[in-house]
């Protein structure tokens, strides 16, 4: 699954410490040109908090949920056919 599998094999955060961590880690590989942050293209209003990356290799998108006083936060694979209307086709 990814560059997001390889730094947190986990999708759901048991501390606060781990979403950190894979924040800087994310941040390190941004800075080396392996992801970049882009925008949130379909938001949820249960997670204001969101962010999406891409990996740069393969265009796979994820979102990162960052904690809150409800919970831990988790990360997911953003699945590219939920991004369009149901009566448009990908490409």
């Amino acid at each position: 699954m990814g560059i997001f599998r390889d730094m947190h094999e986990q999708k759901r955060f048991a501390s606060d410490w781990e979403y950190k961590e894979l924040h800087r880690m994310l941040s390190e590989a941004m800075s080396r040109g392996y992801e970049e942050q882009v925008p949130v293209m379909k938001p949820n209003r249960f997670s204001p908090n969101q962010e999406w990356y891409q990996e740069k290799e393969t265009g796979e998108i994820y979102s990162l949920d960052a904690p809150d006083e409800k919970n831990r936060g988790w990360w997911d694979r953003v699945e590219m056919q939920d991004l369009v209307d149901p009566d448009q086709r990908l490409q």
